[in-house]
């Protein structure tokens, strides 16, 4: 299948670029794609965040190899942040670990495959309606406190059975649409209304489109205020 890829992402409104605690990474040449969501609680979150994206586009893991696959990011994590926490509470915040959701996806001949972690989102539309939406599937799922990714082995405890998977066929023109947590719940808010979200991202062709959607999707409560990432792939026709 040819693809084509872009990304947008914004940071929390008030937030300067340097506080956008996302990630994302396109492989297209590998056909992989990535998006995470590092928690604002934790230190140094999006430094994780961006070991987990770039990671599984190197080498996408299944569900049963996702432990081996975190343990050398884990390490990378914690050489990274040494010496960076100066104060106490930072020092004790690191030492506990940061916190990530994960979604991944990747094509393979005709057949696309998602993995995730946590709250943030795909979206595979096909002939103007939603084929699939996982890991979550309704609005009203989404809570404050998703399973995550840590960077500290111990606590990842419970998080191995919570890791989702799913796969699928791909036709010409289907478009998988990639989302961190906030603009995920928003698509389907709009999707369970009845309404065509994915056509309205569709236009967005810019960076600075898309940062003036999602401020006029905030500042109308649409939208709550929280980092917000899109990886569009489209699927030649």
């Amino acid at each position: 299948m040819n693809t084509s890829a872009t990304a947008w992402w914004a940071p929390k409104s008030g937030n300067t670029a340097n506080e956008y605690e996302d990630a994302y990474a396109v492989k297209p040449e590998a056909l992989r794609f990535a998006v995470a969501d590092g928690a604002s609680e934790t230190s140094f979150a999006r430094q994780w965040a961006e070991l987990l994206v770039e990671g599984f586009v190197q080498g996408a893991p299944s569900a049963a190899e996702l432990r081996e696959f975190v343990s050398p990011l884990q390490a990378l994590w914690a050489e990274g942040q040494k010496g960076k926490a100066t104060a106490w509470y930072s020092e004790r915040k690191a030492a506990d670990g940061a916190f990530s959701s994960l979604l991944g996806v990747t094509i393979e001949g005709d057949r696309w495959r998602a993995l995730a972690i946590g709250d943030s989102c795909l979206f595979v539309v096909r002939s103007g309606k939603v084929l699939r939406a996982f890991p979550l599937e309704r609005a009203e799922q989404f809570s404050n406190r998703p399973s995550l990714l840590s960077s500290i082995s111990r606590a990842n405890a419970g998080v191995w059975s919570e890791v989702a998977t799913v796969e699928g066929v791909l036709q010409a023109s289907d478009r998988l649409l990639l989302m961190t947590d906030a603009l995920a719940q928003w698509f389907l808010v709009e999707a369970e209304m009845g309404r065509r979200p994915w056509a309205a991202l569709s236009k967005v062709t810019t960076p600075e489109q898309f940062a003036a959607y999602i401020d006029c999707l905030r500042a109308g409560g649409a939208l709550r205020n929280d980092d917000v990432t899109l990886v569009t792939v489209e699927v030649a026709a």
